[in-house]
């Protein structure tokens, strides 16, 4: 979660990764997030204490075929979150940017987070309110077929790991401006995950902590940084739903929001076209929600 690109003139922009996409955005995600990320069933009821002997000896771990929902942070993650998410510029101020012109100081997110035997698999998607009316001018330019100040927009998110070790802790490459990046979540007890994004070179691009208690709610904090320096905050507030629950508020929000149909599922977490509908990215058949 190849050869570093320290050069290319995009990656300050990088910084910002999963739930933020280029010093824009979150995740979620997602984690980072932050900003990614399924079961059809009702969520999970508040699972029993994870059993300490489930760490097992690393000579006696068969990692391809460890099941992750032996571990209560696993189990309270699995399903469906609708989330208010605020996300913060290096200066503590919402973030504002000119390429992704839609407010990021209280915005929505929808993950679905799956857990399958060893493996998670997270699929995102993020929605914007428009830009205030006031703030729009001559050179401020909505994406897709909206107008500023009038259409808020949606960006999706993608992330997938693999248990790295039979004590719950799972990794993963993310690809993003032409670099692989290394994620690592770790878990810290039943109700406490950290998960964690590096640069090629090894230094610390994002630092995310999830807490879970157990009644089906989490809350999401993250770091961002590059170079050493900080480039943002983010501040995350979700509860776990149905899977009828979480498409009927996506579809809410998107009339709240006033987003174009066109648009839905339209971008990716780097402002680019997504080149997917969102039938394809939940993987799911949403014909008829």
């Amino acid at each position: 979660m190849p050869i570093p690109h320290y050069f290319i003139p995009t990656l300050l922009c990088c910084s910002v990764f999963i739930l933020s996409g280029c010093n824009d955005d979150n995740t979620n995600s997602t984690p980072i997030p932050e900003e990614s990320i399924q079961a059809t069933e009702e969520p999970a009821q508040a699972a029993e204490e994870s059993d300490p002997s489930l760490a097992i000896e690393e000579d006696n771990c068969d990692v391809d075929n460890f099941q992750l929902l032996d571990f209560t942070p696993w189990q309270r993650e699995n399903g469906y979150w609708v989330g208010e998410y605020t996300l913060l510029g290096a200066d503590g101020t919402p973030q504002v940017s000119s390429r992704w012109p839609y407010r990021y100081d209280n915005y929505k997110g929808f993950i679905h987070l799956e857990v399958i035997g060893n493996a998670i698999k997270q699929r995102n998607v993020f929605l914007y309110p428009p830009k205030l009316a006031e703030l729009c001018d001559a050179t401020t330019e909505a994406l897709g077929n909206g107008q500023c100040g009038i259409n808020g927009n949606e960006k999706i998110f993608s992330a997938d790991q693999k248990a790295t070790d039979c004590s719950g802790n799972i990794s993963g490459p993310f690809e993003s401006f032409g670099m692989t990046l290394d994620t690592n979540t770790t878990l810290i007890g039943d109700d406490t995950v950290l998960y964690q994004v590096r640069m090629p070179d090894g230094s610390i691009m994002q630092n995310q902590l999830t807490t879970l208690p157990p009644n089906d709610t989490r809350v999401r904090t993250a770091q961002g940084f590059f170079s050493g320096s900080s480039t943002y905050a983010s501040y995350y507030r979700e509860r776990k739903v149905t899977q009828e629950e979480f498409f009927q508020l996506l579809a809410a929000a998107r009339v709240e929001y006033n987003i174009l149909e066109t648009d839905h599922c339209g971008y990716d977490n780097t402002n680019q076209p997504s080149q997917t509908t969102c039938d394809e990215h939940f993987g799911l058949d949403l014909s008829a929600e």
